[in-house]
């Protein structure tokens, strides 16, 4: 009998103190931005924007168990030719938590969003997700995909459809399965230094892991007395998601879609990935990032910039043969 592999906890080793950063991550998060939040069927989502209303606009979509200062770092980079907006989905970060969840709902978040920060006043806007937040950009085209310019998929793991039936990418589980409720922390530093990303990766850009770690954590009352903190996330998030595509959208997608992967990444692999490879060739950018993995932002900060900076230098256009 083997011993389970240890968990992979990039900053552990700092005891929950804050490392040095470099100068080009602290005039990002000194980039002003505009906080706001727009009513989506009863719940509050809260999203941050950057650059002038009027410009078209590039919408960031986080992956699950994130929050939108995931992009924070990043979104200044792209604010002086597009009106950036990065948002909460609920149930996350700092947007209301709902006593279900839905794709739905999610994608009714991301144009309310659209609307409510001026993201589609210079046309049509460009949407990136990643991971969780690539599912519900997939779901975003397969609905309403008319109303974006494209769809950037960020290492989002895919299946390989059914022929008759499609294929479903996230099953609902029982709605009355009982949900461990977030520990609360003494103190902040104990859950920064346990912070780890889901799929589990190394990460040297210990800056980075800090900050949306913090950012992930909220004060709450502790049973003993006093408060502590916890993370933000609703643990019930997700039970009853259920994303199914009917058809394989890669093939008449209703909107121009590209797609980034880390070659390093657990998702870059598998016959769901090399059909998505053969489905999109000639028809959408394929950029694979090497040797990170699923969170390449986070390995590769400029990196991942200047990637995503190039392709939406020159797409959405038809690309290859």
């Amino acid at each position: 009998m083997t011993d389970a592999p240890e968990h992979i906890r990039p900053i552990e080793h700092l005891n929950g103190v804050a490392p040095p950063a470099p100068d080009w991550f602290t005039r990002a998060l000194a980039a002003p931005s505009e906080e706001g939040e727009v009513a989506v069927a009863g719940a509050r989502i809260r999203y941050s924007a950057w650059g002038e209303a009027g410009r078209r606009g590039l919408v960031f979509i986080h992956g699950g168990r994130a929050h939108r200062n995931w992009w924070r770092p990043f979104a200044p980079f792209f604010a002086d030719h597009y009106r950036v907006v990065a948002f909460d989905m609920s149930g996350m970060g700092d947007s209301d938590w709902r006593p279900s969840y839905n794709v739905n709902l999610s994608i009714d978040e991301l144009f309310a969003v659209i609307d409510h920060s001026g993201a589609g006043r210079g046309g049509r806007p460009i949407v990136v997700g990643h991971s969780f937040g690539g599912w519900v950009t997939l779901a975003a085209v397969e609905r309403q995909g008319e109303r974006l310019l494209g769809a950037v998929v960020i290492d989002s793991p895919i299946g390989k459809p059914d022929p008759d039936e499609g294929y479903t990418v996230l099953k609902r589980r029982a709605l009355d399965a009982e949900t461990k409720a977030s520990r609360i922390y003494a103190t902040i530093e104990e859950p920064v230094a346990r912070f780890r990303f889901l799929p589990e990766q190394p990460a040297s850009e210990h800056y980075l892991v800090d900050y949306i770690a913090r950012q992930g954590l909220v004060r709450a009352p502790r049973p003993e007395g006093g408060t502590g903190w916890t993370w933000k996330f609703d643990p019930a998030h997700g039970r009853n998601f259920e994303i199914h595509y009917e058809r394989d959208l890669f093939l008449a997608a209703r909107c121009p879609l590209a797609f980034l992967y880390g070659e390093a990444s657990a998702f870059a692999t598998g016959e769901g990935f090399e059909h998505l490879k053969q489905q999109t060739k000639g028809r959408s950018p394929f950029v694979i990032m090497p040797t990170v993995h699923h969170h390449l932002m986070f390995e590769q900060p400029i990196g991942f910039v200047a990637t995503l900076k190039m392709l939406l230098t020159c797409w959405p256009v038809r690309v290859g043969n």
